[in-house]
């Protein structure tokens, strides 16, 4: 059918627009907290993008529900605001036809949401845990960042380099180190980084400094010039990351007993579950006119979705605490909100107020 394939169309461009925009807007946010943490010292400089590349897969089974809702939202919100809705009801097409679209187009991103959210989704969150594993088991002092003070795995010592060549090779260089309950303060003209070849161990050489060792006006406090100076970096033993119900694979999750497992199992196929639901408010949500403005009804869109998403987390919290039966356990929230969408849809689908109208009553 000829409409069918003018939705199918004009919806996948725009929940493919919107999922764009998504993702860059998710890249941005999760490039500045990485980064964040890179100065600070938690990751190494060459798992920024490794980091960002996994939390950015995380949130695929987030992301294609909100593009979709917005996409079939937008989309019939055009068909209203140029009439092609009104001339679509008056050949005999109302919203029962164009429920069958939607509800096709829903099957399908539901499977691409399901095999994310049952797949995808806990690959990345244990490769996202083996990358936070690798920086924690990183040499002290592995990410110097220039112009920025880095501390230590340990929190023992602080190194500052006010810059950092493309070799190694850094420039008037800071080095704090408290141990033994003495503190040592190195400064040194410039310093570079080694790997011992036997060994691996690492090692930071500085040249042409000084050392102020102990404290300030007591008797044992020094001052020595050197030309060379080594300190050696700890290396910090492997250790496996955490494994954690986020990141079990569902044959897995489904095998483990104790009800954060149920949880996790109920939250993963609730992603699937609810793009159904968002679909039939989308439809109801999107009648304008063309008074209104373009995006007069998307805040009561987004209103409804942060509603049903702050449910789905309260419905977990919830189920995970023991306070809702396991036999209720999270199906509570899509009962209600599927229950609100049909009633929202049967009455659009037969012209009537969404709300009953409000009667005010005359006191004589």
């Amino acid at each position: 059918m000829i409409i069918y394939r003018a939705f199918y169309r004009e919806a996948i461009q725009a929940a493919a627009g919107i999922v764009a925009a998504l993702t860059v807007v998710l890249v941005l946010f999760g490039l500045t907290a990485t980064l964040g943490r890179t100065v600070r010292g938690d990751y190494a400089q060459g798992v920024v993008l490794q980091v960002i590349f996994w939390q950015t897969l995380r949130r695929i089974d987030l992301l294609l529900p909100l593009g979709f809702y917005l996409g079939v939202l937008l989309t019939f919100s055009r068909w209203y605001r140029d009439s092609e809705m009104t001339v679509l009801a008056a050949c005999g097409v109302g919203l029962g036809q164009l429920l069958r679209p939607v509800m096709l187009l829903a099957a399908i991103v539901s499977a691409l949401v399901a095999a994310s959210a049952f797949v995808l989704t806990p690959y990345t969150a244990r490769a996202i845990e083996q990358v936070k594993a690798e920086g924690n088991q990183r040499p002290e002092l592995a990410g110097i960042a220039p112009g920025a003070f880095t501390e230590s795995a340990a929190g023992g010592r602080i190194l500052y380099a006010e810059s950092v060549d493309d070799d190694g090779t850094m420039a008037r260089v800071f080095l704090s180190n408290a141990s033994g309950g003495r503190s040592r303060v190195i400064l040194a003209r410039s310093g570079r980084s080694y790997v011992d070849r036997e060994t691996g161990q690492r090692r930071v050489v500085l040249q042409d400094g000084w050392v102020y060792d102990g404290t300030p006006a007591q008797a044992d406090y020094r001052v020595a010039h050197f030309e060379r100076y080594s300190v050696w970096l700890d290396q910090k033993p492997i250790v496996p990351p955490p494994e954690t119900i986020a990141g079990l694979p569902t044959r897995v999750l489904l095998a483990t007993p104790g009800i954060d497992a149920a949880a996790e199992w109920q939250w993963r196929l609730a992603k699937p579950l609810h793009v159904f639901i968002l679909a039939l408010f989308a439809l109801v949500l999107a009648h304008t006119d063309a008074r209104r403005g373009r995006l007069a009804n998307l805040f009561g869109a987004i209103l409804v979705y942060f509603i049903y998403s702050n449910l789905l987390g309260l419905g977990q919290i919830l189920f995970k605490k023991g306070q809702v039966p396991n036999g209720v356990g999270m199906w509570w929230v899509h009962a209600v909100m599927l229950a609100i969408a049909l009633y929202l849809f049967f009455q659009r689908a037969r012209n009537r107020p969404l709300l009953p109208p409000v009667r005010t009553v005359l006191w004589r």
